[in-house]
């Protein structure tokens, strides 16, 4: 596969690599190295965001760049992005190896010296040992780094046991439950070479949505099947009342491999969904996120496509807010009787019983299911 993807770099256009550039920092007697991708719109007069990438272990900085193809993503909505190499191929998310954590925030100061970064958007994403390592920037750079997305990753014992965040810290998880690398159930890892110890990716959901101070109500869309051959599907689970307006984000792959969603080829280990784009994906759930970088407060920016049923818990009504046309709003009891069927924008709910309720909001664009509570 290595071959395979050394021929697809030599592809790469001119007019990519001209915003392409190969970079080094010494750190610890050791030369790291990165390659950076700038926009094309890119100019010293503005800010851009600055999107870490990390490759998955016996992987590399360029094969993570081809394979996500997050320089797109970066083109079109304007961030830079970065794919840092680690030392052997391998990322320090499990106490063992080289200080990444000093590189990647040493690298944030360079970069932001010799080039234009707005370091309220500074976040991390990463593949695998990849995602591990971004559990672990937020765990210890959370005073840097705004957001995390981790795919096909988990959180370490390491980091479960040592997680110092200073502030409540969003987070993306996209996972497949047919992982055979990093198994969805125990989040034991098979890299072919020794074992290391991480969390479940249920356990790991929940580390975070302790962390982030969540109330345990969430919302679930059903991502629509658009390709219907490639053997999986995905839904997104949100959880989105935490504390100081952070969120956590899942994405199930439904029998989805280890694999990167929309990846550019199909690397053989598993099921790779084609109904989302990650890297896509990743980007709309960072750039609702900021750093404030005097007060380590973030702030959260309103979705560009939305549905949203307010207050949760709530008393005596209920307000929808959609970015698309309502079609149909529907809510249920715990024993499955509908109490509202239609799509006014308010609900009276001043007469229904205390208890717990299941909301099916469809709008031209999309479904949202979420439970909501009558204290």
């Amino acid at each position: 596969m290595k071959s395979l993807f050394t021929f697809l770099l030599t592809a790469i256009t001119i007019g990519n690599f001209a915003q392409t550039i190969n970079g080094s920092i010494f750190i610890d007697n050791v030369t790291r190295t990165y390659i950076i991708h700038l926009p094309a719109s890119y100019t010293a007069s503005a800010q851009y965001p600055l999107v870490f990438n990390l490759h998955g272990y016996t992987s590399d900085a360029s094969q993570q760049m081809l394979y996500t193809q997050m320089n797109a993503t970066a083109d079109s909505n304007n961030f830079i992005v970065v794919y840092p190499n680690g030392v052997s191929n391998y990322w320090n998310a499990f106490n063992y190896g080289a200080n990444d954590i000093k590189f990647i925030d040493s690298l944030i100061e360079k970069l932001s010296r010799d080039y234009s970064i707005d370091r309220s958007s500074v976040y991390s994403c990463g593949m695998s040992n990849g995602g591990f390592m971004s559990y672990s920037l937020a765990c210890h750079l959370s005073n840097k780094i705004a957001a995390i997305a981790s795919v096909t990753g988990s959180l370490s014992a390491w980091d479960l046991q040592h997680c110092a965040i200073e502030h409540k810290m969003p987070v993306m998880q996209i996972h497949g439950t047919a992982d055979p690398i990093v198994n969805y159930q125990t989040g034991g890892i098979n890299a072919g070479q020794g074992n290391f110890t991480g969390m479940s990716i249920e356990t790991c959901l929940q580390f975070w949505k302790d962390t982030n101070d969540c109330l345990p109500i969430s919302d679930t869309i059903n991502i629509l099947d658009i390709n219907t051959t490639d053997s999986s599907t995905a839904q997104l689970i949100r959880f989105r009342n935490c504390a100081d307006n952070s969120e956590v984000y899942f994405y199930k792959i439904l029998n989805g491999g280890h694999t990167w969603p929309s990846g550019l080829i199909d690397i053989g280990n598993g099921n790779t969904n084609r109904d989302f784009n990650a890297s896509t994906e990743i980007w709309n759930f960072f750039k609702r996120h900021k750093l404030n970088t005097q007060t380590g407060i973030r702030t959260t920016i309103q979705d560009e496509s939305f549905i949203k049923i307010s207050p949760n818990p709530f008393t005596d009504k209920l307000k929808t807010n959609t970015s698309d046309p309502v079609e149909n709003i529907s809510i249920f009891n715990t024993i499955g009787n509908i109490v509202y069927a239609g799509k006014e924008q308010e609900i009276n709910t001043s007469r229904w019983p205390s208890g717990i309720y299941f909301a099916n909001i469809k709008t031209t664009n999309s479904l949202l299911k979420v439970k909501i509570l009558k204290p």
